[in-house]
């Protein structure tokens, strides 16, 4: 047996194949192997002062870089009162236990017996006796990285006196619940507490002594697990029967080449690493050999008296050894290690003489330092047996890292890689020592400095919700039977996500029909500035940003000058080389007032000239009649609210296709009028500012698509004949995607559709009448809040028959999409929002934009595009707004390339693989320009503007050089 180890040894370290190293292996654990999930206090705790806690040093570390944004455990997944509901997430998976940590400074605020606080100690026993009611064994950390801040104070792991203070607390702890809890870790990844705490400082305490920090705190580190670990034995152990060992984290550290230097250099680094606390606890009381003599060697180098390694005395030395009834491993990645000298400066990293690399086709997780590497785990296992041949060895940790999707593929591929691996350790290479293994992570936390950005949780927390709901992930349902057949049995069908999930982002190559429209949209309003010029009438725009209602007192008087320099806009819209734009009319600079009485020859001039502009460079005009600036005239009058409004539209609509029709071939009535009704006149927040989120919307809304379709048969009757063009109307929508694949969820999402797009375009391109969910449920709310008749208005049999097929064409503006999920809604106050009797949310997953509103998701335009399809009839669909903002401070706008690179594929796979009639798109926006409530805040162009100068400067950033290049090969050709 012993020569058949030894020979195993001399392979692997020679770099010869494992048995089945590159097959799957199916079989089982042992039956006594068992499986647990893993979290620490103040990564899912919060209640950072409730009841009696003190701080720690995590708290006062997140706390002051609060300047950069830094998010912090103060709530975290608020598992201070929903413990319970953790306990029921493990019981789902049929784990057998639980490891958590305990926090030092909940229990103990300043840290020593003293300051024992009552609701924080019982807090812990409510924990345990909830995991004991549900068969869920309690494996309890100690310490996991959050020093109460008052020991800090006093010199917290770098003084000597951290032993003591720490055997105190952990007496207390075995004391308290020594009787119910059977397995104990007293520190986890000290590694992690003594470099990136006292060498680098970029974790707590942020302390910066690479050269001796590290060293100081390892010894104490040590030494204070080793004295808990006496004080567990002599007085508790007789009765508790309990273990206790340390987690220690490690990467495997593979030659990077075959040569001895790097064999050799890798072994060092082992030591280095894992071997640092382990040899002293599972060897001899000391540290390796090599590590004594490289550290001794660099301090002589160094002109230092002494090594900067400290020096365990006989004593401790005994005390150290055996200290440990297992050895935790906390295993994630690998690295490829290499021979490399360093004399440049005294630091614990140059001191092993080693550097690192990775092999480029390792996929990355979330974690940039993640590697995926699932061959280190059993390679890792076999040099531990070597190296421990007497220790149980238990995995605390091992996982991957996302963006925090419930779809979660790249998770199941890690634990089946890893597990796998780790079960062929086992089975194949006798590393019979193997006990546990621990899933990190239960369910999203606070990943310390990567805040919420890092998810490794089997399952979901919403953080952007006060609730933080849990939602299992699908590596959750994996997870549940892996334990439940505790290996891999070949009859295990492992696909937990549909494969067209799995497939959705694949980039797809191909291209566009001939006569695809390319083009780029504004709107007047938003960039042509002459506020007053020319006999131009105030828009309710004017009034509203003069009434500082907009970010920084800010305004659309003179926003990109467009007004002046529209020729300078027509050279940009043909360097892009489009083949369209879209921009829209100034009702108030073509009608002073609105009203045919005041129709203004120079303004009729400006957009006769634009026109002719774009057609003399080969460029369409697709022309919006309406986008948001109605004559402040009108608004006077009784704007949208009143039935008059339809005529004053109609007799403007008249006049622009009389004016310019012979030219524009491409008509929108109104740009996204969801957002006049519920934004303008709903809540508020946009002109002219009304909020009656109840009924007026609802009435608004009415008389827009009375008004739309009334223009549309004007057009129709009476200049279709002559100039053949084609009349349609834009209307806004995320894509609603079910939160959960569940029936409610599903039937949420439809119904946000449908209180969203269907509201205007069920009358439209559908039945000519509102959704039947919207009658219904308005109807019934209505009749609860005490009112007679549904506060929906109703349309009659005439305009039911009017409303019908009154487009050419539906236009869409889409950017973003939204997570839907069933949630019964309050009927005391008439709204909107809560007649639909949902609840809208966002993945975390989804690149932020510097509007809160919108991340970027592109599978969504192709889904909300077929949804348009599939409801109403295959129509014509211009895409007629989609783009990404940003801040605007680079013209490298490298996220802007992504999104229309992302959306533009998706649009695409739409038209070739759904059959979905895309025949354009428009992408917001050619320019920078004023953004509504958010003034020049938020950018979108793909031209900047220079806001700061009275010339407008315009520059094309980046995202036109990829644009101008989509269009150039009309989408994405092989190349």
């Amino acid at each position: 047996m012993i020569l058949g180890l030894v020979a195993f040894v001399f392979l692997l370290r020679n770099g010869y194949s494992m048995p089945m190293e590159n097959e799957f292996y199916y079989g089982d654990f042992p039956s006594d192997f068992k499986w647990g999930a893993a979290t620490a206090a103040y990564q899912i705790e919060g209640g950072w002062q409730d009841d009696g806690r003190g701080p720690s040093i995590w708290d006062t570390f997140l706390h002051k870089c609060n300047a950069n944004k830094c998010q912090n455990g103060d709530i975290a997944a608020d598992s201070y009162h929903k413990y319970k509901e953790d306990v029921q997430l493990l019981k789902s998976l049929g784990v057998d236990f639980y490891r958590f940590s305990i926090s030092w400074s909940r229990v103990f605020p300043d840290g020593t017996p003293s300051s024992r606080n009552a609701a924080g100690i019982q807090y812990y026993h409510n924990v345990i006796d909830e995991l004991i009611k549900y068969n869920i064994e309690p494996m309890v950390t100690l310490y996991h990285w959050d020093l109460p801040q008052t020991i800090n104070d006093k010199g917290g792991w770098e003084n000597d006196t951290i032993v003591d203070y720490f055997n105190d607390y952990a007496r207390e702890m075995f004391r308290e619940y020594g009787d119910k809890v059977k397995g104990w870790i007293t520190l986890n990844e000290p590694g992690v507490v003594s470099w990136l705490g006292y060498g680098t400082a970029v974790f707590a305490p942020a302390v910066y002594k690479p050269a001796t920090g590290p060293y100081v705190v390892n010894h104490n580190l040590i030494r204070a697990h080793a004295k808990a670990y006496r004080t567990y034995r002599q007085e508790f152990y007789a009765k508790q029967k309990g273990k206790i060992g340390i987690s220690l984290s490690t990467d495997w550290k593979e030659p990077k080449t075959q040569s001895q230097a790097d064999k050799d250099a890798s072994e060092r680094k082992m030591q280095f690493d894992l071997g640092v606390y382990a040899h002293p606890i599972y060897v001899n009381g000391d540290y390796p050999e090599i590590m004594k003599t490289k550290v001794a060697e660099k301090s002589k180098l160094q002109k230092l008296s002494k090594s900067r390694l400290p020096v365990f005395t006989e004593d401790e030395k005994l005390i150290n050894k055996g200290s440990a009834d297992f050895i935790g491993i906390n295993h994630y990645t690998s690295r490829y290690i290499y021979n490399s000298p360093h004399n440049d400066w005294p630091s614990l990293a140059q001191d092993p003489d080693t550097d690192e690399s990775e092999d480029p086709t390792w996929k990355t997780a979330k974690s940039s330092w993640l590697k995926v590497v699932p061959w280190g785990m059993r390679k890792l296992m076999n040099w531990i047996k070597k190296e421990y041949p007497h220790a149980d060895v238990y995995i605390t940790e091992n996982g991957f890292s996302d963006c925090g999707d419930l779809t979660d593929q790249g998770r199941i591929d890690y634990y089946k890689a890893y597990i796998n691996e780790l079960l062929k350790a086992i089975k194949l290479d006798n590393c019979t020592n193997v006990k546990r293994y621990t899933a990190w992570s239960l369910m999203d936390n606070l990943e310390w400095r990567a805040g919420y950005s890092e998810k490794f949780g089997l399952f979901k927390v919403d953080y952007e919700r006060s609730d933080r709901p849990r939602i299992p992930k699908a590596s959750a349902h994996f997870y549940t039977d892996l334990v439940k057949y505790n290996g891999f049995p070949r009859n295990w069908d492992m696909r937990y996500v549909r494969q067209d999930l799995v497939d959705r982002d694949a980039f797809m190559h191909g291209t566009f029909q001939n006569d695809f429209a390319w083009g780029a949209a504004t709107s007047a309003y938003q960039i042509e500035g002459g506020w007053n010029e020319d006999g131009k009438g105030p828009s309710i725009w004017d009034v509203y940003s003069h009434d500082g209602r907009i970010v920084n007192n800010q305004t659309g008087d003179v926003a990109c000058d467009s007004y002046h320099k529209y020729k300078q806009d027509v050279q940009m819209l043909k360097s892009l080389g489009v083949s369209h734009y879209r921009f829209s009319l100034s009702w108030s600079r073509i009608m002073a007032d609105g009203t045919l009485a005041t129709v203004n020859q120079k303004g009729i001039d400006y957009y006769n000239n634009l026109i002719n502009e774009l057609l003399a460079n080969n460029i369409e005009p697709m022309v919006t009649l309406y986008h948001w600036d109605l004559p402040q005239g009108l608004q006077d009058k009784g704007g949208f609210k009143d039935e008059a409004f339809i005529e004053y539209f109609n007799d403007y609509a008249r006049l622009c296709f009389s004016m310019f029709g012979d030219r524009v071939k491409l008509w929108i009535t109104f740009n996204e009028p969801f957002v006049v009704s519920w934004l303008g006149h709903g809540i508020g927040v946009m002109a002219p500012g009304i909020s009656e989120p109840g009924s007026t919307v609802y009435t608004v809304t009415h008389n827009i698509i009375r008004a739309h379709v009334k223009a549309y048969h004007t057009y129709n009757d009476h200049f279709r004949s002559h100039f053949n063009g084609k009349v349609g109307i834009t209307l806004d929508c995320d894509w609603k995607e079910p939160r959960e694949d569940t029936l409610w969820d599903r039937a949420a999402a439809e119904r946000a559709l449908q209180f969203k797009l269907g509201w205007f375009a069920n009358p439209i391109f559908g039945n000519g009448d509102y959704p039947a969910v919207m009658k219904r449920m308005i109807k019934s709310k209505s009749m609860k809040q005490g009112l007679s008749t549904s506060r929906l208005p109703e349309f009659t049999d005439e305009e039911i028959r009017q409303n019908k097929g009154a487009a050419d064409f539906i236009g869409i503006n889409h950017y973003t999409t939204n997570l839907v999920s069933q949630k019964e809604q309050s009927v005391d106050e008439p709204h909107y929002e809560r007649d639909q009797d949902i609840d809208v949310s966002y993945s975390s997953c989804w690149r932020e934009s510097q509007s809160g509103w919108l991340r970027g998701n592109p599978w969504g335009i192709r889904r909300l595009l077929k949804w348009v399809k599939d409801r109403y009839n295959s129509p014509e669909i211009y895409v007629t707004e989609n783009g990404f903002s940003d801040d605007g401070t680079s013209l490298e706008d490298n996220d802007r390339i992504w999104y229309y690179n992302g959306y533009i594929n998706e649009m695409l796979k739409a038209n070739k693989e759904d059959g979905v009639n895309v025949k354009g798109y428009m992408a917001w926006s050619l320019m920078d320009n004023f953004e509504w409530g958010s003034g020049f805040t938020q950018h979108f162009g793909i031209f900047h503007v220079d806001f700061d100068t009275m010339n407008r400067t315009r520059t094309p950033k980046k995202s036109a050089t990829t644009y101008t290049q989509i269009i150039k090969d009309n989408g994405f050709p092989y190349k």
